[in-house]
């Protein structure tokens, strides 16, 4: 199901992420990460804030501007607005619905699934659609920030900060990511068993 998953989300991307938008998130990240990187080698350069031999700070300040970068890229919103015919029962579906699902759909989301059964086929079709383009939407916004923890914390390692704590946020940052990429996969192959042929 994970290798699925990213298939799916390589594929659709482009329909839950507006370019217009990811561009200008990239533009504005880099812009921050080139601040940082300035910013901490003028204040190496003049304090020796790090205080580690130069190499090793130079790695740890380029590892800090990187998380600043991808930070910056998580605030800025990339994904499409909500499509006005996307409705579940007649009303409208907002962004923060699209990671959810009608209770009748959860059985075909589990790991061992039940066959779709003929008068859920429909439901299964507009939510897996839908729950596709959230969690796409999602994992845009949660990548960059589970990136961005990984770098501070090996640059903070770097510079010496050894407590266990950021052990933890390594080991546990990409689980979230895993989960969600699996769930892709499980709303992919639910929405494969609606119509066999596509």
């Amino acid at each position: 199901m994970f290798a699925l998953g990213w298939r799916i989300f390589f594929r659709h991307v482009d329909d839950a992420l507006d370019p217009r938008r990811v561009r200008r998130a990239g533009g504005w990240s880099g812009a921050a990460a080139v601040v940082a990187l300035v910013g901490m080698l003028v204040l190496e350069a003049r304090l020796g804030w790090t205080a580690q031999p130069p190499l090793r700070s130079v790695a740890a300040i380029v590892l800090l501007a990187a998380g600043v970068g991808l930070l910056t890229f998580a605030c800025f919103p990339t994904r499409r607005p909500p499509d006005p015919s996307a409705t579940i029962n007649g009303r409208q579906v907002r962004a923060s619905w699209q990671n959810s699902v009608r209770r009748s759909m959860q059985p075909y989301l589990l790991r061992r699934p039940r066959p779709v059964r003929p008068e859920d086929r429909e439901a299964v079709r507009t939510d897996t659609v839908l729950l596709r383009r959230g969690l796409i939407g999602t994992l845009a916004r949660v990548t960059p920030v589970s990136l961005a923890g990984i770098a501070a914390v090996a640059g903070g390692l770097l510079l010496g900060f050894d407590h266990v704590l950021p052990f933890a946020w390594i080991l546990l940052s990409p689980m979230s990511l895993v989960e969600h990429v699996v769930r892709l996969g499980r709303s992919e192959r639910a929405r494969v068993a609606t119509d066999p042929t596509s």
